[in-house]
């Protein structure tokens, strides 16, 4: 299954936490028998020293993983229904570049309030495990899906100190290369340097919460993301400030302005 050269594996739901008790003769099972033979088999593939993901992770599974995807996403019921609609969301078609992952789609506006509006948001899921798996959002829905949320997902993701998801192809990497480029550039250094730490402050900044800060370890990494149209002490609405330990200045990204021109 690897023979291609693949050097990660994605097992979906296993970690996710929906454990199962059976009373049937013959093939009895317990929930922590269920949770013990599923931690059981994600260790055996990490063992072959792949790198392992898994849906939605909960706390028990982080030794046996080294990501999650989904566990950054806080999917509304309405997502569901949106998804079903091919004809919005787009289908499993065409076979280079489905729909389902490649076709921008706008979120209606309560949606995309309680899924990415910063102002109803805190990092729990890394409180608990940032320090021990990389988390990411649900895998259909790449940078590129949610035109009108990019600017604060980027800030999310430089705030949460967590990797933005990409589908590619030819032309979208011939489109949003020099973009993605740039996002990584900027995030890259700041996970090396507390990709493996935890978070250890989270604080919203102003009264309307729409300036949050974030520190990763003892002060390995501090994070202060401007969600607002106001500048805060400097920092302009739209952008973030990253200041690793020893930085003489802070490093900023302002995503809006990568894809100008």
């Amino acid at each position: 299954m690897v023979a291609n050269g693949a050097d990660s594996y994605f097992l979906d739901v296993d970690a996710t936490g929906e454990l199962f008790r059976d009373h049937g003769k013959g093939h009895r099972m317990t929930k922590a028998q269920d949770r013990a033979n599923r931690l059981a088999r994600m260790r055996r593939i990490a063992d072959t020293g792949l790198v392992l993901g898994s849906e939605t992770a909960q706390a028990w599974a982080n030794k046996a993983l080294a990501f999650d995807h989904g566990g950054a996403t806080p999917v509304a019921d309405g997502m569901w229904k949106l998804q079903k609609d091919r004809e919005k969301w787009g289908g499993y078609y065409p076979e280079n570049a489905p729909g389902v992952f490649f076709k921008p789609v706008d979120l209606p506006a309560d949606l995309a309030k309680a899924m990415y509006d910063p102002r109803y948001r805190a990092p729990l899921y890394e409180t608990a495990l940032h320090g021990s798996l990389v988390d990411t959002e649900r895998w259909e829905l790449s940078y590129e899906k949610l035109p009108a949320q990019k600017t604060t997902r980027a800030l999310l993701a430089m705030l949460y100190n967590t990797p933005l998801n990409y589908v590619l192809d030819g032309p979208s990497l011939k489109k949003h290369g020099a973009e993605m480029a740039a996002l990584q550039k900027y995030f890259s250094p700041l996970h090396k340097a507390a990709g493996a730490e935890q978070l250890t402050s989270f604080r919203q900044l102003t009264k309307d919460r729409t300036v949050q800060r974030t520190v990763f370890g003892k002060g390995a990494l501090t994070v202060t993301a401007n969600f607002g149209t106001t500048a805060y002490q400097g920092l302009p609405g739209g952008c973030v400030d990253a200041r690793l330990k020893g930085d003489d200045a802070p490093r900023r990204l302002c995503p809006a302005e990568l894809r100008k021109g």
